[in-house]
């Protein structure tokens, strides 16, 4: 299992009056949250929904591949996913999945933020690409949200937030899609939170 002890994005950028900000906000924790995820959700102003120190993430498609890259420089932690694509085609040809831990309802709004650069893209740009979803994984594969970032080749991060438009009772995932260019794009700590319009809130 890909499980690191990364820090929350919220910790990495307070300064010493974001955090007082912070500190006077009442969390919306998550129910049903593991306990060892919950000193986290108290920290942020959303209800977490997955777990930021598990890079064990599902992956698929005929020519994507990843790897584990450990490497102390990284920002939230000092791990990333390199994920490769070798064949660009549609979007949702290959990725990852990021599993929600706990049901989300219609009508909340969904923020998923992540670490992530490019380190080669087929792109007239140089540019990765990844297409960012909401939804269920099973058939007919159900969601919403549907962004496409662009990745430029330093550390950033990128957040995207949309209000669901149905529930995710179970199986819900983010679905970070990767099929559109033939590119090398580094993923690292990703925190998904409901409630707010972005992770840093």
């Amino acid at each position: 299992m890909l499980r690191f002890a990364l820090l929350p994005v919220c910790l990495l950028a307070a300064t010493p009056a974001t955090a007082q900000d912070a500190a006077s906000v009442e969390p919306r924790n998550t129910p049903g949250l593991p306990a060892e995820l919950r000193p986290i959700d108290d920290m942020l102003t959303g209800g977490l929904l997955n777990d930021p120190t598990d890079l064990n993430w599902t992956t698929y498609g005929a020519s994507f591949s990843r790897e584990l890259i450990v490497d102390e420089s990284y920002p939230g932690g000092g791990a990333a996913l390199r994920v490769i694509n070798s064949r660009p085609g549609e979007a949702y040809a290959g990725g990852l999945n990021i599993p929600l831990l706990a049901r989300t309802d219609a009508g909340d709004t969904l923020t998923v933020g992540f670490f992530a650069r490019t380190i080669e893209s087929a792109a007239e740009d140089g540019k990765g690409r990844v297409f960012v979803r909401f939804q269920q994984n099973r058939e007919p594969y159900p969601g919403f949200g549907d962004t496409t970032l662009q990745i430029g080749p330093e550390w950033n991060f990128y957040e995207v937030t949309t209000r669901a438009e149905r529930s995710l009772r179970d199986e819900g995932i983010v679905a970070l899609q990767f099929g559109s260019e033939r590119q090398t794009v580094e993923i690292g700590q990703a925190i998904v939170v409901s409630g707010t319009a972005s992770v840093l809130d």
